[in-house]
């Protein structure tokens, strides 16, 4: 069964959503970032949908909250948004952060650096008179 595209209307993205109802407001970029301590860099990568600039999730859901407050939208509107595009990860599904692989280059280094000093040690010690 075919739907007429009038009838059906896509909801906006959440990055659409707050955009628009700032410029509606006639609300500037400036006004937000003041109303909510939110850099300019972090509003207008909001607005642009650039998820790989914005915070994790539990930060950048704060930030939709106080975002659409100062658009005069509705920050549950904006968040459920920005979950239906971006839906939570399965309970036990575990993404590598890059404060992970950092730790992880770390103990690989550490290890790399203690594998060296055996090595030498164990030459030293052999090669001795």
């Amino acid at each position: 069964m075919a739907e007429n595209k009038d009838e059906v209307r896509e909801r906006p993205q959440f990055n659409e959503y707050l955009r628009d109802t700032r410029l509606q407001n006639g609300i500037t970029i400036e006004t937000v970032c003041r109303e909510t301590k939110l850099s300019r860099h972090v509003v207008e990568s909001i607005e642009a949908g650039d998820r790989r600039a914005l915070p994790e999730d539990v930060l950048l859901k704060s930030f939709l909250r106080s975002m659409a407050e100062a658009c005069g939208a509705d920050g549950e509107t904006a968040v459920s948004l920005y979950l239906e595009a971006y839906p939570p990860a399965p309970e036990g599904v575990r993404f590598c952060s890059s404060g992970d692989r950092k730790r992880n280059l770390g103990i690989l280094f550490a290890l790399l650096c203690l594998v060296t000093f055996v090595v030498l040690g164990v030459s030293f010690f052999f090669d001795a008179p």
